[in-house]
This record gives C-alpha cells, sequence and structure tokens, in this order.
C-alpha cells in the first residue's frame, strides 16, 4: 500500500468507522441494551465498547491490507476492544468493593478503573492490529501503529485547541447525529496508522 492510500483508504475507514459505530450504539441504545452485561455496581459500558469495538473494526480493515489478512485483523479490532472493555468491567461491575450501586454517582476508584480499562483496551489493539498487519517485523507494525495512532490523536487535540468551538460537539449514543469530534478521530485516526504501516514498510531495511 503507498503512502497516498494509506492515507485516503485509512482515513476514509476510520471516518466511515466512526459513523458507523454511532449508529449501531444509538440502535443499540433505542432498543435498551444500554446496561447490557453491567453487574449492580458501576457505570454501564456496553455502549461504548460496541462503538469501540466497530470503530478499531474498520480501521483494522483497512490497515490489514488484502485477504485473508484483511478479514483477520477487522475481526481482531473488534474483539480487541469489545473484549477488553465489556469482558472486564462485565467482571468489575459485579464487585462491591468501589461502590456506586446503580442509581448513584461515580466514586474515584470506579473513574480510575473505567479510564485504565479502556486505555489498555484501546492501546493494546492498536499495537496488535500494527503487528498482524505490519510488511516488516511485528514489533516494527506494532510501533509504528502506535506512532501513528499518537500522532492523529495529536492532530486532533491540535485541531480542537485551535477551534474551541468544534470540541464541544462530544459523543452522544442518544443522538441521531454523530459526533463531528468522533468523526474526525475516525479519520485522523485511520490515516495516521494505516500511514504509518505504509511508511515502516516502505523504509524497511533491504536485505544485504
Amino acid at each position: 500500500m503507498t503512502p497516498f492510500a494509506a492515507i485516503v483508504g485509512g482515513g476514509a475507514a476510520g471516518f466511515f468507522g466512526a459513523a458507523l459505530a454511532h449508529v449501531l450504539a444509538m440502535i443499540a441504545d433505542r432498543a435498551g441494551a444500554e446496561d447490557f452485561l453491567r453487574g449492580p455496581y458501576g457505570p454501564p459500558f456496553f455502549l461504548i465498547s460496541l462503538y469501540t469495538a466497530v470503530f478499531y473494526g474498520c480501521i483494522g480493515a483497512a490497515a490489514g491490507g488484502t485477504a485473508p489478512r484483511r478479514y483477520a485483523a477487522a475481526a481482531f479490532g473488534f474483539a480487541g476492544p469489545f473484549l477488553g472493555i465489556a469482558a472486564v468491567l462485565a467482571a468489575l461491575t459485579r464487585y462491591p468493593g468501589w461502590g456506586m450501586p446503580r442509581g448513584l454517582g461515580g466514586t474515584p476508584q470506579w473513574q480510575l478503573a473505567v479510564g485504565v480499562v479502556y486505555t489498555a483496551a484501546i492501546w493494546s489493539t492498536i499495537a496488535a492490529l500494527g503487528a498482524l498487519s505490519a510488511g516488516t517485523k511485528p514489533w516494527r507494525g506494532a510501533l509504528a501503529a502506535v506512532a501513528g495512532s499518537l500522532a492523529g490523536y495529536g492532530a486532533l487535540t491540535l485541531l480542537m485547541w485551535a477551534v474551541p468551538s468544534y470540541g464541544q460537539g462530544r459523543w452522544n449514543p442518544h443522538s441521531f447525529m454523530p459526533s463531528p469530534v468522533n468523526l474526525m478521530d475516525g479519520l485522523l485516526s485511520g490515516a495516521g496508522l494505516c500511514l504509518a504501516l505504509s511508511l515502516d514498510a516502505k523504509f524497511r531495511r533491504k536485505p544485504a
């Protein structure tokens, strides 16, 4: 995949993935699935798990290149965040030690737990997608994918800093319209990850 094709394909996949993820999360929300898998404690998590899984499934399909690796990367991009978030929080929300019974406000322990689980699931999935999709060695692909995603996140952060009003449209699964921030996140994340993998393959050392 050429760098230009990586930018176009990865950006389009990320943008489409964000849009599709929002639609599916909205449908799930209207079907009453917000508390699905949730135990008696802690916050709801199914909708964000579904959103993130669809989002990275689409990016994984673009990063994987040709079949059958494309299908494997798409499947892993979906399963990694979904299991990493939903399965872990399904177990943790049955633990009473951090408080937050249903209907009550959050606690610092839950805020930390959710942040750690979400961050670990996302970045481990990104690294794994890079390793799976690499045109070079897996460890180089993992590093490239993380670097490309960080570059995309940095570009999004810079955009929201330069245009503060843009960052006001945060994700809301109850809304019919997807968030502009999430659409831009998909565009930049997909383009950054795929471009980094393309450049890693392009500049790999040739055997002597």
